[in-house]
């Protein structure tokens, strides 16, 4: 069904055959309606949820949390106050389209889904529009990881990082997708208390990383810290940076390496 369809069995009876002409160009959350719901310039289809009852606002819910597919249609939002983000400025194209098409099997549906909406975040980001109502909105829908993921995404953690460890691992003669996704859950929602060591900075610059982070988590009880990384280069350094830690008897070191070497999760606990 599409999107009209299933607003139609929402609001039945409210927009008499309004809905049935499909004459409807696009959506627009909005809380200046007089009603709860209404088309206006006879094209466009005005909501405020504010005013609708409980069980309808639970069903708007779940119309939106999927994808938008026509072009005439819009990502919509429960807090986006009036403004809509257009379905041709905003879905995923070119660079951003093929990411999807690399991780449709290799994300678990609802992450998949974030990753989706999160590269509509970057896309208005790098177009100067105001993110923050549908940053929101994406970090209420997905509160244990959206946020996290938005901020993967914004610095092009998909594009490059979890590519590369999904062919490393891919290597690797046991390899199992669901492993993989298990991974890559665990590293986005724990975001905050993970560095990733990266060739890209010196030495020094990720051992004061790590001290950093570790300083912080264990002044605010979070409890661990986790250090991520891909390639012999950066196994070898976290190895290093894990070796000025060992006389530590307040730290217990949890290390996970693939059969190759080339893959690392070394995980503090305090």
């Amino acid at each position: 069904m599409t999107i009209l369809e299933n607003l139609k069995t929402v609001f039945e009876g409210k927009l008499g055959d309004v809905l049935s002409h499909n004459n409807i160009t696009f959506f627009n959350f909005s809380r200046n309606t007089n009603e709860t719901i209404e088309v206006k310039d006879g094209n466009k289809l005005v909501i405020d949820i504010s005013k609708a009852t409980e069980e309808e606002r639970k069903k708007i819910r779940n119309i939106l949390d999927s994808r938008v597919q026509s072009e005439n249609e819009a990502f919509l939002m429960d807090h986006s106050s009036g403004k809509t983000l257009k379905i041709k400025q905003s879905l995923p194209s070119g660079e951003s389209e093929e990411l999807l098409k690399f991780y449709k099997d290799k994300l678990k549906p609802e992450m998949y889904k974030a990753l989706e909406a999160s590269l509509i975040v970057k896309n208005a980001f790098e177009r100067g529009e105001d993110i923050s109502e549908i940053k929101q909105d994406i970090s209420e829908r997905y509160p244990t990881f959206g946020n996290n993921l938005c901020n993967l995404v914004t610095r092009d953690y998909f594009n490059k990082h979890f590519k590369e460890l999904y062919r490393s691992m891919l290597e690797d003669e046991d390899f199992d997708i669901n492993v993989y996704q298990r991974k890559v859950e665990n590293i986005v929602k724990s975001l905050p208390y993970t560095v990733f060591i990266t060739r890209y900075k010196a030495y020094d610059e990720l051992s004061r990383e790590v001290r950093f982070k570790l300083d912080k988590q264990q002044k605010y009880g979070a409890g661990k810290l986790l250090l991520h990384g891909l390639g012999r280069e950066n196994v070898n350094t976290t190895v290093t940076i894990l070796e000025e830690y060992k006389e530590n008897n307040h730290l217990n070191t949890q290390i996970e390496i693939n059969p190759k070497k080339t893959i690392i999760t070394a995980t503090f606990i305090f």
